[in-house]
């Protein structure tokens, strides 16, 4: 009994130590900490599982752990390859190259928000406009700046 007394004390020592750094931690360091915390626990609960018998149930923490390491990167890795036509039997141009060579002047007017006779100036204002707010770096995506992008080159062509 004074046993677990002892390891109760620990851990809360432990705990108030954990608190403390977490409390003058920097935001980035603190998630990247936590983030790995918990994949540790989840990784130590899925042994503890496997150890006891309970191999299948170690899936869901051992697979919640390794979606943590390494899913985002292998779901983007999926996602880069399904839009330049490596998954799904696609072969040769990508997507956004075969949509940029058949848009038409209509289409690029819509996607850019103008009107049929728009000057050099108007087009390259709603180009800086848009492509500021969806831009990759920003958080936008791939397919709608390369659609910008061929829409402005096939009006000022």
């Amino acid at each position: 009994m004074a046993g677990y007394f002892v390891l109760g004390l620990l851990l809360a020592g432990l705990l108030f130590l954990l608190l403390n750094w977490w409390a003058n931690a920097e935001i980035k360091s603190a998630k990247r900490s936590l983030t790995w915390a918990i994949v540790g626990v989840c990784l130590v609960l899925g042994l503890i599982l496997i150890a006891t018998g309970k191999a299948l149930l170690a899936a869901v923490p051992a697979g919640f752990a390794l979606f943590r390491m390494a899913g985002p990167a292998l779901a983007k890795l999926a996602l880069g390859r399904l839009m330049s036509g490596k998954l799904g039997g696609k072969t040769g141009k990508k997507s956004s190259e075969s949509s940029q060579a058949q848009m038409t002047r209509a289409e690029a007017l819509e996607v850019l928000g103008l009107e049929d006779g728009a000057s050099k100036s108007e087009i390259n204002e709603a180009y800086r406009r848009l492509m500021g707010q969806v831009h990759p770096d920003k958080g936008g995506s791939d397919w709608m700046a390369a659609k910008l992008n061929a829409a402005r080159k096939t009006l000022l062509e």
